[in-house]
């Protein structure tokens, strides 16, 4: 049978977690987790050639507990000739701020101290303490909230610059090491509190598992996870160039290509959602929000589905659109004679010129208008249900929502539609001008009769 040592540093090879010269930052509370994992790269410090700073995070929530751990930790450095940074935040402030849980909030903030240190102290890695048994909790977790495969997945045992090294050891074991070693760690009280739901889990379902299931279950979980986590990787590598082509909006949305689709197994159709939905912040790719787009596949363009955090789904003609549900910042404009305004971005001019300045022109954002029955100030609003107009060169009327979709626009471009409207005067009617950017009304069109032109420019 493997020590303990031999299991860790056989994982470490096998996933080339350390490097020769490596310097290495090392998240250490005191815990019975962190110093194992400090005093296992201490003594293999000479076989890797290593650098090693810790880092030590009081969270203030503890009391005089914390701050015994925190003295702990300095002094445990100290006696092994290793720099250690300690810092202290007030955990509970950030996570009433940021609406997070303690749990979250912490994690949180010790990441991006360990980067903010790595960075500054041109550290190659910074490990991590996560065992086999964490893994356990995390997985089980994830399986019960139905997060799907990448839950089921577990810790990895490296990303970007982190390593985890000890995911080939239970807690079992690391106590045991520290015990026949008598090497000493801090206890946290507050891991026997089952007011958090991993710690429910960790005291009270985990040892019922082990006892009448299987005691092996870490290890067995483990290689599940392992086993997904190869699954996912070949996923990934048959999906590569087709996630490619996902065209992302700042993070705050994104377009996925109806073609990614085509001719792909469920499995994989699914898995080009959730890649898609993991990269927008605040939505997580769950088996509702996954179906809820997959589901669109099948609807009819301009079909819309909520999602959760504010966001939608919608099925255009090309594309799949899951984007952000925008505050109408306006419902009408009034624009005067001879005045600019700003609407939805755009600047919008309305300018009275002589009959001799008027030209000819290609360019879709500028237009000239019959004035002659314009009554000021003219309207600026987003086209309703059952408008219609007379399109230039026609003697009919069309409805603008039939004039969209004959020009084959997104149902973003549709809904975003913008008029020129002219209020008839004592008639109390309404016509529509100019479906802006788009088509004039053959009502008014400059022609030789004309007395006074507008010219409209829009972007």
């Amino acid at each position: 049978m493997k020590s303990t040592e031999e299991k860790v540093l056989l994982f470490i090879a096998e996933k080339k977690l350390i490097s020769q010269n490596d310097k290495i930052v090392v998240g250490f509370s005191g815990g019975a987790d962190s110093v194992f994992l400090l005093s296992f790269l201490k003594k293999f410090q000479k076989k890797f050639n290593l650098s090693l700073i810790a880092i030590h995070l009081n969270h203030n929530l503890r009391g005089e507990e914390a701050d015994a751990d925190e003295s702990f930790c300095r002094n445990f450095c100290e006696d092994l000739n290793i720099p250690i940074f300690i810092r202290k935040k007030n955990v509970k402030d950030f996570a009433r701020k940021n609406k997070l849980s303690l749990e979250e909030a912490g994690r949180e903030i010790r990441y991006k101290l360990f980067s903010e240190i790595a960075a500054k102290e041109n550290c190659t890695k910074i490990a991590t303490a996560h065992h086999q048994s964490d893994n356990t909790e995390t997985v089980l977790l994830n399986l019960i909230k139905g997060s799907g495969l990448n839950g089921a997945a577990g810790i990895p045992a490296k990303r970007g610059n982190i390593i985890r090294p000890l995911l080939a050891i239970t807690k079992d074991e690391i106590l045991s090491y520290l015990k026949i070693k008598r090497i000493p760690f801090q206890i946290d009280s507050s891991n026997e509190e089952n007011d958090f739901q991993r710690n429910y889990l960790r005291n009270k379902v985990v040892p019922i598992l082990k006892e009448k299931i299987n005691p092996r279950l870490d290890e067995k979980i483990f290689n599940f996870s392992s086993t997904i986590k190869d699954f996912l990787g070949f996923v990934d590598s048959a999906l590569e160039e087709s996630l490619k082509l996902i065209q992302f909006d700042k993070k705050d949305g994104c377009k996925i290509p109806l073609s990614l689709f085509v001719g792909k197994h469920l499995f994989l159709q699914k898995e080009i959602i959730a890649e898609a939905l993991t990269k927008i912040p605040k939505l997580e790719p769950n088996a509702r929000s996954i179906n809820g787009v997959l589901n669109l596949l099948e609807k009819k363009v301009g079909a819309k589905t909520e999602l959760a955090s504010g966001y939608f789904a919608l099925r255009d003609r090309n594309f799949l659109i899951i984007s952000k549900n925008k505050n109408e910042t306006f419902t009408q404009v009034f624009i005067e004679r001879n005045q600019i305004k700003t609407v939805d971005g755009m600047k919008i001019s309305v300018k009275e010129i002589s009959k001799n300045v008027v030209s000819l022109s290609s360019d879709k954002n500028i237009e000239f208008l019959s004035g002659d029955s314009l009554h000021f100030p003219l309207c600026i609003r987003k086209w309703r249900r059952g408008d219609a107009f007379y399109p230039f060169g026609f003697s009919k009327p069309k409805k603008i929502s039939e004039f969209l979709t004959d020009l084959k626009l997104s149902a973003e471009e549709k809904a975003n539609q913008l008029l020129l409207v002219n209020d008839s005067g004592a008639s109390g009617n309404s016509e529509i001008v100019w479906v802006i950017n788009r088509r004039l009304d053959n009502r008014y069109v400059v022609t030789n009769n004309t007395k006074k032109i507008i010219k409209v420019r829009c972007k």
